[in-house]
């Protein structure tokens, strides 16, 4: 039986919508082939483990109480608890799924540990996290791969604060308004807002800073259509899920049409109802794009169709409930899919972990020849 730490929580503006995506995913791992093991990452950083985290309702009125804090090793694989300032081994861990939306989850802080740590991930990377959850740099990524997105201008909030009124007007003059004003490093729509006019644009940047110290601007692109599309890979196998049109009332999908339902009761249109060489263009996109940067594990790719011209909007690589509705009809394929994905990690783990990461340089012996003790 092979032990899966699945993380959830954290320290985020995506905090709620993490726990659902982890409980989702902790009640869908194949208990047959898989020991999963809840790490629930509360909004002050605390780790906890516990047979409660597998139920949503438990976090209606969360308590430690019967939980146990719990920490990575270093180097070791092992998962400890940690009680009275003294560790003690509870388990071996043989594989990760990263649940954990927004900050040090989706920015490949999370991987990074459980890299050091020797744990495969079943998700992305990294470098592959980081990217997507950084909106500016993803955007310079993406032109270099001649992949189209939406004309845009990144500001830093060091210099909107030293000349607010010049970076405002440059803003104006490359894109014209309407502007879109987005955090960043954000996800679920949260601090994104359409800017009309000055003193919106204004209101508008002084709420993005108040989430990130990086504000993406954007061309606002009027009746522009939202699609997002999955894809995830098994051994060299990538599969592409069909389109999805999520729905809303509003002028931006916002975090209310992602995760309440919009107003009519509609939440998206699957498959989306688009022209089929426009389907085809995003699932092509998409693919190049997972396959191009490197990506494993499932991510989700949000695009903006304007007529019939297509823009890459965003990156998601740790998308919402794992974005299993668009690959499968039943939990049960789901788990499948998760089977697939570990057993994928594993295999991704040995590849790598068995190339050699030792050189006999003797530079050492060289350069210290002479120095006194």
């Amino acid at each position: 039986m092979k032990n899966i730490l699945v993380f959830f929580g954290g320290r985020s503006t995506e905090h709620d919508v993490s726990i659902i995506t982890g409980v989702l995913t902790l009640n869908s791992i194949d208990k047959t082939k898989f020991l999963p093991i809840p790490i629930y990452i509360t909004k002050s950083g605390e780790w906890f483990t516990g047979d409660k985290l597998k139920n949503i309702e438990f976090f209606k009125n969360f308590n430690e109480k019967g939980l146990k804090k719990v920490r990575l090793g270093v180097s070791d694989g092992f998962l400890y608890e940690l009680k009275k300032s003294k560790l003690k081994k509870l388990y071996a861990i043989s594989g990760a799924l990263n649940c954990m939306h927004g900050k040090n989850g989706e920015d490949g802080a999370l991987c990074g540990i459980l890299q050091l740590n020797k744990i495969p991930l079943a998700s992305p990377n990294a470098f592959c996290s980081m990217l997507s959850m950084d909106k500016s740099l993803s955007k310079k990524i993406l032109s270099s791969l001649d992949v189209l997105t939406v004309e845009g201008v990144t500001v830093m909030s060091k210099d909107y604060f030293a000349k607010k009124e010049t970076v405002m007007l440059d803003i104006v003059n490359k894109l014209s308004y309407p502007v879109i004003v987005k955090p960043s490093s954000l996800g679920s729509s949260i601090g994104i807002n359409v800017a009309k006019n000055f003193v919106e644009l204004e209101n508008s940047l002084k709420n993005a800073f108040f989430y990130d110290n990086e504000v993406l601007c954007e061309k606002y692109l009027d009746n522009a259509i939202d699609i997002n599309c999955a894809v995830y890979k098994i051994g060299e196998k990538i599969l592409v899920s069909e389109c999805e049109k999520p729905v809303t009332a509003n002028e931006i999908l916002t975090f209310s049409d992602k995760y309440l339902g919009s107003k009519n009761g509609l939440s998206r249109e699957f498959p989306a109802n688009i022209k089929a060489e426009v389907s085809n263009k995003i699932k092509e996109t998409t693919k190049f794009v997972y396959e191009s940067l490197g990506f494993s594990g499932i991510i989700r790719i949000d695009y903006l169709l304007h007529g019939d011209t297509v823009y890459l909007n965003e990156i998601n690589s740790v998308p919402g409930s794992m974005a299993y509705y668009l690959f499968c009809d039943t939990i049960s394929s789901f788990t499948d899919l998760l089977t697939d994905l570990l057993n994928d990690s594993f295999i991704s783990f040995i590849k790598k972990d068995t190339k050699t990461y030792e050189y006999d340089s003797k530079i050492i012996l060289d350069k210290i020849k002479g120095v006194k003790k």
